[in-house]
């Protein structure tokens, strides 16, 4: 049995506790307090009425392409020839470079390799720089014109190692600013030589005056290298066109300027593959076809998940893509964002305050 004096105690705290809160606790909850409404008496909350997809086209960043072109030009012996109009070939390849170079200064860069090496107080027959001559930068045509125009004619032509100092540039020299392609434009009037390693008892000579002598196979062809190194500028994405002089005393050279020019990934269609020039108005219109086809009506814009909602605008008119390339526009390396604008478009985009935009539009149609 427990001490009276712990149940004083207790009754003591009790009273304690309810004095100082002022609160009556009642032991049982009051059975006449009113219900909580179950969840699903509450009233229903009408849905939400649905809304029609919306779709807005959304405009694309538009830049003129510009392409970094190295200029390998021969100037072997044979260059000095006359064409029929009594110029040298070297003599009318400058000319015409001197006509259209000037006007793609502005939007292509342009640089020099010259083979053989010009010589600096001695022979180089078969020799190449170390570097090109002009590495390629925007408005030297003035510059490129006063390197070719100051070199003489004179040696052997030694493509392989002339294609190598591009090729060593390109790799070493990454491109900068808006330069989004490189090429070559190769000029020659023979095939390539300059192969030591050759032997004149299994080669194909290229002097028309026969190869005998101390250092008859540096007149051996060397085909074989010159295409490889082609392909491998290809597949290091450098394209190369080749401009050709054939020789009428060595008929082979034409099969071979029609190899280089397949090889290097820039032919032209149909025959023969390579861009022919025999005198200074057909360089003319070969250099201006080749210059032309690198900075006329060429853009890039942003690369984008579905190619086919893209569409081109000139002057706030809509541009029908054809893709059989004869107006209009049609993708160049969907890839990269790079577009060229054909026929009527591409007259259109060169009028004064014309203005080439692009749109990335909506999946519907309609919605265009």
């Amino acid at each position: 049995m427990a001490p009276r004096w712990a149940a004083v105690g207790l009754a003591l705290f009790t009273t304690a506790c309810g004095a100082k809160t002022g609160l009556r606790v009642p032991d049982v909850l009051d059975e006449r307090a009113p219900d909580v409404p179950e969840a699903s008496d509450a009233p229903d909350v009408p849905d939400l009425p649905d809304l029609p997809d919306t779709c807005r086209a959304v405009p694309q960043p538009v830049d003129r392409l510009t392409s970094e072109v190295l200029f390998v030009i021969d100037r072997s012996a044979s260059m000095s020839d006359r064409t029929e109009s009594g110029a040298t070939r070297w003599g009318a390849l400058t000319a015409a470079l001197g006509q259209v170079l000037p006007a793609v200064d502005r939007e292509l860069w342009t640089g020099l390799v010259v083979f053989p090496a010009v010589p600096r107080g001695g022979t180089t027959a078969c020799g190449v720089g170390r570097e090109v001559d002009l590495p390629p930068r925007p408005q030297q045509a003035s510059a490129l014109l006063a390197t070719l125009r100051a070199a003489a004619t004179g040696g052997g032509t030694p493509t392989f190692d002339a294609l190598q100092v591009a090729a060593r540039h390109y790799q070493n020299t990454p491109p900068t600013g808006r330069v989004r392609g490189r090429f070559l434009v190769l000029a020659t009037d023979g095939g390539p030589n300059c192969n030591a390693g050759l032997s004149i008892n299994t080669c194909t000579c290229t002097n028309p005056r026969g190869c005998s002598g101390l250092s008859a196979n540096t007149s051996c062809l060397d085909d074989v290298r010159t295409l490889g190194a082609l392909r491998t500028l290809v597949s290091q994405g450098v394209q190369t066109f080749v401009i050709g002089i054939p020789s009428g005393d060595l008929a082979f050279l034409d099969n071979t300027l029609n190899a280089m020019a397949i090889a290097g990934g820039r032919p032209r269609e149909g025959t023969p593959r390579y861009y022919r020039a025999e005198d200074s108005d057909a360089f003319t219109r070969v250099f201006r076809e080749i210059t032309g086809s690198l900075v006329r009506c060429r853009y890039v814009t942003n690369p984008v998940p579905d190619p086919g909602r893209v569409s081109v605008w000139i002057g706030g008119q809509r541009v029908p893509r054809d893709p059989t390339r004869l107006t209009g526009w049609d993708w160049h390396r969907v890839e990269a964002g790079e577009f060229v604008l054909y026929g009527d478009a591409c007259q259109a985009a060169q009028r004064d305050g014309a203005r080439v935009t692009t749109r990335y539009d909506c999946p519907d149609e309609d919605a265009r």
